[in-house]
Formats: C-alpha cells, structure tokens, sequence
C-alpha cells in the first residue's frame, strides 16, 4: 500500500491505521483516507465530487477533498478493487456534541447546488423506491407461503408479512397524501443528506463528514432515520434525546408541515422490518450463520404494539400537533 501511494501520488505515508472501517494515513499533518469504490466513474462519483467542493466552498466544516493522482486521475486500482483517496485538511477529535444543531447548518448549507444532481438523488422518490421493496417482499414470502416455511425464521416471516405489509401500503398513501394536502415550504426542496443518519454518523474519532454516505433528499429523511435508530437504541429515553435534537435543530431550520409528514411517512414505513428479511437472505445465500436473523425478527414481531405506541406518540414529543394521524393508530 505504501509504495502505491508514493507511486500514484508521491505521497510518502507517515503512518497507516483504520478509521471508521477504512484504511488511512497521516502525511505532512494531514490525513488520507482510502475508500474502496464500486460506483460509476461517470455518474455517481462526479457528484460526489460535486458535493464535496460545494460543501467546502459553502464553508463546511470536516469535508475531505478528493485528491488526484499525478496523472490527473481520480479512480485506482489496487488488489481487489478500485478506491479513490480523499484528504482532511481539518478534522474533529471530539464526537459532535449538539448533532441537531450541526445537522441543521449542514443541510443549510446543502441547499442551492448549481448542477442537476441525478444518480444520487432521491428526492419525491420514496413512493417508488417503497413500492418496488414492498413487491419484491411480497414474491419473497408468496413463494415461501407456497413452498412451506422451512425453518422458524421463515414461519415468523410468512406469519407477519401482511401486518408489516398493511404498514408500508399506509406509510405509501401517507406520503401520497401529503404531496396532495400540502403546499412546500422554502426548505422542502433536495439538500445534501445521508442514506442513514444516525448519532453515530459524527461519532468517530475523529470526526469527519464522508461523501460516500450522501445523497441528495428532503431534509426530514436524515431527522427520520436518526429518531428511528435513537428509538431502537433508547426505547426507554429516547423522547428527551428527540426533543432536544429537535429543538437545536429548529433554531436554525424550521420544519414546516410539509417536512413534518415526509417525516411521519417514513417512520410509519417498517423498514426495520424490511431489512431484518432482506438481510437474512442475503445471508442464507453465502450460507451464513441466521440465528441472529431469527431472534431479531422474534423481537420485531414481539415489539410490534410498542412500535405502534411510538408511532402515536412521537407527533406529541417533537411538537407536531394536530398532524393526520392514521386510523388505525388512534
């Protein structure tokens, strides 16, 4: 690895090491960091280029830059792969401590890109997105119900996909009627976003904002997935870690009520459900150990009501009063 750094970059390593599962490095008192890369080097990277140097211009702090190649080139080969390496100028080696405040300056300064962003956008996209997962589900547990459950994993599936089915079909017409009843805000528009916030996206140590999480969305996903995931991880405290969140996030961008039912729709979308079935089998398919799998959909199953009680009651935590609530959440 050193020698194809010095060769491709005529960079001279100081010291190698893993951050955040990836390989980096220290030189001249800056860090390097190696990403393997499988996108393509005519669509989504560009716009990952894209997005770090407008970031950066926007003044955003803990944005790597991508950094060529001697030839000009950004993409390289090593064994087993591609990767592009990204370099910190200036990192945090404290987690973020107010994540609802810097969330919301991060968006803020994600608004207003002056390219059309394609490949990563998903932005009024759910409903689709939803719908094909929600059918390919559907065939996965047809032909399991035809062929016979052949393990308790697949009893439990075959037994519970239509409640959690019903789910996502009311998260979808939640979301459909809410591009219907309500007119957009001047935030309702696509800003740089993550596939999946959560407290632990500015966690490390250090701190540093990875362009390969992004995309570009509404704001409310990356508010959704981090109550989501504090939910899961604190379901005894999370309403005063979702309050506060809130509250520092608020003081620097409203949420208007077109954001606040995007919101609700993608916590009403099961997709902690949805993941536990895919993932089992994807593992099934590398013949891995399921066991996890098993006890983790036995748990989901077991805690539906709870879910259902959060989901009533998280208008009230974050202030949201007076939104549509489903019927059969009353």
């Amino acid at each position: 690895m050193f020698s194809i750094i010095e060769q491709k970059f005529g960079i001279r390593p100081e010291q190698f090491f893993k951050l955040t599962g990836y390989d980096a490095f220290m030189a001249n008192q800056l860090l390097y960091i190696m990403i393997s890369v499988h996108e393509n080097e005519q669509k989504e990277l560009p716009e990952r280029y894209y997005l770090t140097n407008f970031l950066r211009e926007n003044g955003e702090k803990y944005v790597p830059v991508f950094v060529p190649a001697l030839d000009g080139t950004f993409v390289h080969q090593k064994e087993g792969g591609y990767f592009v390496l990204l370099m910190l100028d200036r990192w945090e080696n404290a987690p973020v401590s107010d994540s609802g405040y810097e969330l919301a300056n991060f968006h803020k300064k994600g608004f207003g890109m002056q390219i059309e962003i394609k490949n990563l956008n998903r932005t009024g996209q759910w409903k689709t997105f939803w719908e094909k997962r929600l059918d390919q589900l559907e065939d996965v547990w047809k032909k399991t119900v035809m062929a016979g459950p052949g393990n308790d994993f697949e009893t439990y599936f075959a037994e519970s996909f239509p409640y959690y089915s019903a789910m996502a079909e009311n998260a979808i017409q939640y979301f459909v009627d809410t591009i219907i009843d309500e007119t957009p805000g001047p935030f309702d528009v696509g800003t740089v976003t993550h596939e999946r916030f959560s407290p632990q996206t500015w966690s490390g140590m250090p701190v540093w904002k990875n362009p390969f999480q992004w995309i570009v969305d509404h704001p409310s996903r990356d508010l959704a997935e981090w109550i989501r995931f504090v939910y899961f991880h604190y379901p005894q405290t999370y309403p005063a870690y979702v309050q506060r969140f809130f509250s520092a996030y608020e003081k620097v961008m409203p949420v208007s009520s077109f954001g606040k039912r995007l919101l609700y729709s993608r916590l009403l979308f099961p997709v902690h459900y949805f993941r536990c079935i895919e993932y089992y089998y994807i593992r099934l398919q590398v013949n891995a150990n399921v066991k996890q799998d098993i006890a983790e959909l036995k748990k989901i199953i077991k805690t539906s009501e709870q879910y259902e009680n959060f989901l009533a009651e998280i208008l009230k935590i974050t202030g949201f009063p007076g939104m549509p609530v489903p019927d059969w959440l009353r």
